[in-house]
C-alpha cells in the first residue's frame, strides 16, 4: 500500500507500507502529537509582515522526512553495504519526521516569554518537550513504535537523543549538520510561502554533487588526514561550490530579511509582553482577574508553577489567538491594550541601532535610552538583540566537523568552503541586531532627535 501528500514545495510525498520506515512515519503522522502541529505555525506571527507564511510545522516535518529521505540515498549510494548502520539510519529518518514535536505555540515568543517567566532549574524548552512526547510511556508515539518496531519502543529513547544531538555522526547530521534536511525544507518553504526573492538554492544540483568523505575529527584541519581521528561527513564536489555557497548565503538573506524582520520582531516582543502579563495574572489561581474562563488552556497551563507536559500539549496558536481576542474585547490594563495592538496590527515603531558600522547618533541613542527609558524597558520601551551568526569560524571557536560546509577538491583533498570562497569567509565576522521599539510615539521621537555629534562613543 502506498499513501501520498501533496506538498507546494517537493511535489507527491509518497510513503511505501513495504518499508518499515514509511509505515511507521505514516502512523506517527496521523497521531495526536504530530497532529498538534497543524495548528502551529511555522513562523509564528511572520504573517504579520509576509500574509502568505502561514504553513504550519505540520508540513514542515513532512517536508523534512521527505528530505532526510533523499540525504539518505546518498549515504547508502557511498558507504559500503557492510559499513552501514541500519538502526542509525532508521532512527536518523524518524527523528526527521518529529524533530518538531514539542514546539510551543508561535515558538519563538512563547519560550521568551517561558525564559523570563520562569526559574531557570524549572525552564523547559522545546527540545525537552519534544523528547518527552516521544519518550513518554502513555504516549501514542512510543506506542506505535513499540508497534512497529518492538524493543518495548526502544526507539523512542534513540530518537530523543539523536534529536539532542548527544553523538554526531553521518546519521545524526542528516537531522541536525551545516547540510541538514531541517534547513533544507525550510529555506525553500518559507521563501516560497513568504514571497521573498531571497534564498533560492539549487537543490537538485547539490544533491547530485552530494559525497560522503571522512576528515579529521579535530576541527582545526582541513586535510584528510587518515592517520589519526576522522568522521564521516557530506561533502560537495568542487563543481557544486557556488551552490553550496548559495545555499549558506540563502541562510543569511532569509534571517535578515525575513526571520529578523523589523515588524516581525516588533510583533514578537508586543506578544511575548502580552503572554508576560497574561501569565502573572494567572498565576493567582482561579482568583485571577483575566477575561478568560478559569478553563482555558493557557490560563491553566500558567496558574502551574512549574510547566508540565499535559498542560504544555494542550497549547496551540489556536489556544493563544482565543485568550488574545477575549482579551482585547473584555481585558484589562496592559494585558487588554497588548491584546488590542496585536488583534489590530497595531505595530510599534522601532528605532535601530547600527551595530556594525556604528555612526555617532547610533552611540548616542543607545546612551540616551539607558540613561532616560531603562525603567520602562521591557513595559513601553522594548530592547530587540540579535546576532546574526550564519557560519562559524573554526580558528577561533571549536565547530563540529558535522557543521561545516565541506568541498573536496580535484586530487581528493577536503576543505572547509570558506578556504574557497570570499562571501562565506566574510560570514565569520559576527554580526548583531539591535532596535528598540516604543509603544508610545514620543519615546520614539525623542530618541530619533538625540543625533550624537563627531566624538559620540569614544
Amino acid at each position: 500500500m502506498i499513501k501520498r501528500i501533496r506538498d507546494p514545495v517537493h511535489g507527491l510525498i509518497t510513503f511505501d507500507f513495504s518499508d518499515e520506515v514509511d509505515k511507521a512515519a505514516w502512523r506517527l503522522i496521523n497521531t495526536p502529537e504530530f497532529q498538534r502541529l497543524r495548528r502551529v505555525k511555522q513562523l509564528g506571527v511572520s504573517e504579520f509582515t509576509f500574509p502568505g507564511a502561514t504553513h504550519t510545522r505540520l508540513s514542515h516535518s513532512i517536508g523534512v522526512f521527505h528530505l532526510a529521505r533523499r540525504l539518505m540515498k546518498v549515504a547508502e549510494r557511498y558507504v559500503p553495504a557492510d559499513k552501514r548502520n541500519q538502526s542509525r539510519m532508521r532512527t536518523a529518518l524518524l527523528a526527521a519526521l518529529l524533530h518538531d514535536l514539542g514546539h510551543g505555540p508561535f515558538s519563538h515568543a512563547f519560550e521568551n516569554a517561558e525564559k523570563a517567566r520562569v526559574a531557570k532549574e524549572k525552564y523547559r524548552d522545546h527540545e525537552h518537550w519534544t523528547a518527552e512526547l516521544i519518550q513518554r510511556k502513555d504516549g501514542d508515539i512510543r506506542r506505535i513504535l513499540k508497534e512497529e518496531f518492538g524493543a518495548d519502543g526502544a526507539i523512542a529513547d534513540d530518537i530523543a537523543e539523536m534529536l539532542k544531538g548527544s553523538k554526531q555522526d553521518l546519521y545524526s547530521s542528516v537531522v541536525s549538520s551545516s547540510f541538514d534536511a531541517d534547513r533544507l525544507d525550510y529555506l525553500q518553504r518559507d521563501r516560497m510561502m513568504t514571497g521573498s526573492g531571497a534564498g533560492a538554492i539549487d537543490l537538485d544540483w547539490l544533491l547530485d554533487n552530494l559525497r560522503v568523505v571522512h576528515v579529521p575529527a579535530n576541527s582545526g584541519e582541513d586535510a584528510e588526514d587518515s592517520g589519526g581521528e576522522t568522521v564521516q561527513v557530506f561533502a560537495f564536489e568542487e563543481k557544486a561550490l557556488q551552490s553550496a555557497e548559495s545555499f549558506i548565503l540563502a541562510r543569511f538573506h532569509l534571517y535578515s530579511q525575513v526571520y529578523l524582520h523589523k515588524t516581525t520582531r516588533g510583533i514578537e516582543k508586543m506578544l511575548t509582553a502580552f503572554l508576560l502579563a497574561f501569565s502573572e495574572e494567572a498565576a493567582k489561581g482561579r482568583g485571577a482577574d483575566l477575561a478568560v474562563p478559569v478553563y482555558h488552556p493557557l490560563r491553566v497551563y500558567y496558574a502551574k508553577a512549574t510547566p508540565d507536559l499535559k498542560s504544555y500539549f494542550a497549547l496551540d496558536d489556536a489556544v493563544v489567538w482565543s485568550a488574545l481576542e477575549v482579551s482585547a474585547a473584555k481585558g484589562k490594563g496592559s494585558i487588554r491594550d497588548f491584546a488590542e495592538r496585536i488583534c489590530s496590527r497595531g505595530i510599534m515603531k522601532g528605532v535601530a541601532i547600527d551595530m556594525v558600522n556604528p555612526q555617532p547618533h547610533d552611540f548616542a541613542r543607545r546612551r540616551f535610552i539607558d540613561q532616560n527609558m531603562k525603567s520602562e524597558l521591557g513595559k513601553s520601551v522594548f530592547e530587540d538583540r540579535a546576532p546574526l551568526s550564519i557560519y562559524k569560524d573554526p580558528t577561533k571557536e571549536t565547530v563540529k566537523p558535522h557543521k561545516r560546509v565541506h568541498i573536496r577538491r580535484e586530487g581528493g583533498l577536503v576543505v572547509d568552503i570558506a578556504s574557497l570562497s570570499k562571501p562565506v569567509a566574510a560570514l565569520y565576522e559576527e554580526q548583531e541586531i539591535l532596535r528598540y521599539y516604543f509603544i508610545n510615539q514620543e519615546d520614539r521621537t525623542k530618541v530619533l532627535n538625540v543625533r550624537g555629534d563627531s566624538h559620540a562613543g569614544t
